[in-house]
């Protein structure tokens, strides 16, 4: 797979962009290594954006463990305590 089925361009036309990481990459070019733009994003770098299939691929969210339940009674009201006149 290429790196355009995980990221996608935005504000700038695919070409030769500067980076501040790795000088100038071509993102015109399909065989772009996948960890490049990876560390790219995961640097803030301005003009990527992750897809569904990114977000699914290289970052999955582990599941949720199943947590024994347990059940919580209510807490009783708290009770004034009334003074009485003598």
């Amino acid at each position: 797979m290429t790196w355009k089925d995980y990221f996608t361009l935005i504000k700038v036309q695919p070409g030769r962009i500067v980076t501040p990481r790795f000088g100038t990459l071509d993102f015109s070019d399909p065989n772009l290594p996948v960890e490049k733009v990876q560390a790219l994003f995961e640097d803030d770098f301005p003009y990527l954006q992750i897809t569904s299939l990114g977000l699914e691929t290289l970052y999955p969210v582990p599941p949720l463990a199943k947590l024994p339940f347990k059940k919580v009674e209510p807490l009783a009201p708290a009770r004034r305590t009334v003074k009485r006149k003598a």
